[in-house]
C-alpha cells in the first residue's frame, strides 16, 4: 500500500506523454483531447489574457470547465472557462504567451502531488512496524480497517431488531470506539440525509467532526444537509470548509483558502469542517476532530482513506460500493487497488448487519424498478417505502404506467453513438409531451410532464451529443453526470450496435454498477433503448457471463413498447 501514491502519479505521468505526442487527427478520438478547434470571436478577457471563443467538430470529450489545457507538444495552452456540447463552443481563458496563438487540438491532464497523503501512509506503516497492527493506542481505526474488523462500539452493536435505521445510524455513531463504521446507501435511500443527523448527534454532544470525498462539491452537499438538518433541530453549528479559491462566507459556513485558517476555525468556533484528503492527511491534522464522515466512500481509495484516518479517532464511511467505482489510474497488486467501501464488504454485496448499516428503504423507485436493482445488486435487501407504489405515468401513449421498458432499434456497425436510437428517443419524447402525459407521485398528487421530467443517460458522450441536438434543452448525460438525480422517466440509450462494437470493450458497456446507476434514476418508468443484438452477447469467459447476466435480467423483466 505504501507506494500506491507514487504508481498513481506515474500512470498519470504516462498518460501525458502519450498525450503530448498525438496529432490533432489521433486527439479527435481522445476522450481527453478536443480537436477542430475554429476560432470564433474574443468573449472577454483583456489584450494579455483574452478568453477566446472556439467552435470544435463533434466528439466524444472529457474536457469540462476549469481543466487546464496544453497544445500539441504539451505547452500549457488555457483554461476552460465554459464548454457546451449544444453549441459545440468552448472558452479558453489564454496566457500571455499564448494569447495570439490558436491551437487545431488541445488536451487536458491533470496531476496532484499526493505528498501529504503518502507521508501519512508512511507515518501508518511505522507504527505498525514498531507496535504491530492490534491492541490500543495511536491509529486504531486505520488499523481496524486494514484488518476489516467489526465495528467497535461502547454500547450496543449494529441496528437491533425493529429499530428504525435512522435511530441506529444517530446512536451508533455516539457509540464509537476508536473504530470505523460503514453506512451503505443504495439509491434513493437517504445517505445524505442519515449523515448529516449523525453529525448533528456528534455536535450536539459537543464533538468536532470532519467532512471529506473526492470532490469539493460533493463535501459541500454534505455540509450543506448538516446546516438543513441542524436548523430542522434547533441547533446552532457552524461549519467551515478548506477551499481552492475564496467563496463568500454564509451565515453558518465559512470558506477559508489556507489550511492553518480552517484548522483554526475548526479548533475555535466551528464544530464541523470539510476538505479534500490533502487537507486531513497533513501531519498537522493529526487528531484535529473525533469523527471523520467520508461521503461517497466507495469512490475513495483505501490508501486515500488510510491517509485521513489519522485525522479522527473513528471513521464513518457513507457510500454504495454497487454504483459507481473509485477512479483509479495505476496498476496495483491485488487487494491493493480498492475502495475502502469494497476493503470492508469483501465478497458480500451489501455489508452485513453486524459490520455495519444497510439503508434498506428507498423513498425514490417504483417498486417493479426496485425489485430489479435490489435483486441484481442488493441481495434481495433493498426495499421500495410505503407509498412508492402509486408513483405512475398516465398517458394515451406506448410509454405508461411504471416499471422497466425495452425499446429495440435496430442498427449495425456503431459504436459510441447511434443517430438511429437518437431519432427514436426525440419521436417517442415529443409524442409524450404532445398528448398530455401525467404523472403521479408518491402523495398521489398528479402533474403533467414537462422536458425537465425526463433523464436520459448514455454511456458514452458521442451519443450524448447526438441526443442533444434533437432535444436541445433536455436533461441529457452520462452515467456520471447524474449519480444523485431522478426523474419521473429515465431514458438509457446504449448507443453501441453489439458486444464486439464497444469501444471500450464489455468492461465499461455492461458494467453492473452504471447500469445500476442509470436505472436507478427512475422514479416511475425506467427505459433501455438499445440494439437487440446487444443482449445476444457472445462470452467466452465468467466474467463476461457475469457482465452480460445483469442486461439479461433486465430484459426478462421489461416491457417491450
Amino acid at each position: 500500500m505504501l507506494d500506491w501514491h507514487g504508481r498513481e502519479k506515474k500512470a498519470v505521468w504516462w498518460e501525458y506523454y502519450r498525450l503530448r505526442d498525438l496529432s490533432a487527427e489521433d486527439l479527435l478520438h481522445e476522450r481527453a483531447g478536443l480537436a477542430g478547434l475554429i476560432l470564433l470571436e474574443q468573449a472577454g478577457g483583456t489584450a494579455k489574457a483574452p478568453i477566446h471563443r472556439y467552435k470544435f467538430e463533434l466528439q466524444d470529450t472529457d474536457i469540462r470547465p476549469d481543466g487546464k489545457l496544453r497544445s500539441i507538444g504539451g505547452d500549457h495552452y488555457g483554461t476552460v472557462v465554459a464548454i457546451s456540447h449544444d453549441d459545440r463552443t468552448i472558452d479558453i481563458k489564454k496566457r500571455g504567451d499564448t494569447a495570439g496563438f490558436h491551437a487545431e487540438a488541445v488536451f487536458t491532464h491533470k496531476s496532484f502531488d499526493h505528498d501529504e497523503q503518502a507521508e501519512s501512509l508512511f507515518r501508518l506503516g511505522e507504527y505498525v512496524a514498531a507496535n504491530g497492527m492490534e491492541g490500543e493506542g495511536d491509529h486504531r481505526a486505520a488499523r481496524d480497517l486494514l484488518m476489516a474488523n467489526a465495528p467497535r462500539l461502547r454500547g450496543q452493536m449494529p441496528q437491533l431488531d425493529g429499530e428504525p435505521t435512522l435511530i441506529a445510524a444517530v446512536r451508533i455513531a455516539l457509540d464509537l470506539d476508536h473504530s470505523v463504521f460503514p453506512v451503505q446507501g443504495p439509491p434513493g435511500a437517504g445517505k445524505t440525509y442519515t449523515g448529516a443527523r449523525m453529525i448533528c448527534a456528534l455536535a450536539r454532544d459537543g464533538k468536532r467532526i470532519g467532512v471529506t470525498a473526492n470532490s469539493h462539491k460533493v463535501i459541500r452537499n454534505l455540509l450543506g444537509e448538516v446546516i438543513v438538518a441542524a436548523a430542522s433541530e434547533g441547533l446552532q453549528i457552524q461549519c467551515v470548509q478548506k477551499v481552492t479559491d475564496k467563496e463568500d462566507d454564509l451565515p453558518t459556513l465559512q470558506f477559508a483558502t489556507k489550511n492553518e485558517v480552517a484548522l483554526d476555525a475548526l479548533g475555535g468556533s466551528c464544530a464541523v469542517g470539510g476538505g479534500t484528503s490533502f487537507f486531513w492527511a497533513r501531519a498537522d491534522a493529526r487528531l484535529c476532530v473525533d469523527v471523520l464522515f467520508i461521503d461517497e466512500a466507495a469512490q475513495m481509495s483505501l490508501a486515500d482513506v488510510l491517509a485521513v484516518s489519522q485525522a479522527a479517532k473513528s471513521i464513518v464511511l457513507l457510500g454504495d460500493p454497487r454504483q459507481l467505482e473509485q477512479p483509479i489510474q495505476g496498476s496495483h497488486p491485488d487487494g491493493i487497488g480498492v475502495s475502502a467501501l469494497d476493503h470492508i464488504l469483501g465478497p458480500h454485496a451489501t455489508v452485513p448487519p453486524d459490520r455495519g448499516l444497510f439503508l434498506a428503504e428507498t423513498w425514490r423507485l417504483h417498486p417493479l424498478i426496485c425489485a430489479f436493482n435490489s435483486e441484481l445488486f442488493y441481495d434481495g435487501r433493498l426495499k421500495s417505502r410505503t407509498g412508492l407504489e402509486r408513483q405512475e405515468i398516465k398517458s394515451i401513449g406506448r410509454l405508461k404506467g411504471a416499471g422497466l421498458r425495452y425499446l429495440p432499434i435496430e442498427h449495425t456497425g456503431n459504436q459510441s453513438s447511434s443517430p438511429e436510437e437518437a431519432a427514436a428517443i426525440h419521436d417517442l419524447v415529443s409524442a409524450i409531451l404532445g398528448t398530455g402525459t401525467t404523472w403521479v407521485d408518491r402523495l398521489g398528487a398528479e402533474s403533467p410532464i414537462a422536458l425537465e421530467d425526463f433523464l436520459i443517460i448514455a454511456p458514452y458522450n458521442a451519443q450524448v451529443f447526438e441526443l442533444q441536438e434533437r432535444l436541445p434543452g433536455a436533461r441529457i448525460g452520462t452515467v456520471d453526470k447524474f449519480q444523485g438525480q431522478e426523474a419521473p422517466i429515465v431514458i438509457y440509450s446504449m448507443a453501441t450496435s453489439s458486444h464486439s462494437d464497444a469501444p471500450r470493450g464489455m468492461e465499461f458497456l455492461y458494467s453492473a454498477n452504471r447500469l445500476n446507476v442509470a436505472t436507478s434514476r427512475a422514479k416511475c418508468v425506467c427505459l433501455v433503448v438499445a440494439s437487440p443484438r446487444l443482449f445476444e452477447a457472445e462470452c467466452r469467459t465468467p466474467r463476461q457471463m457475469q457482465l452480460a447476466n445483469a442486461f439479461c435480467r433486465y430484459l426478462e423483466l421489461a416491457t417491450s413498447v
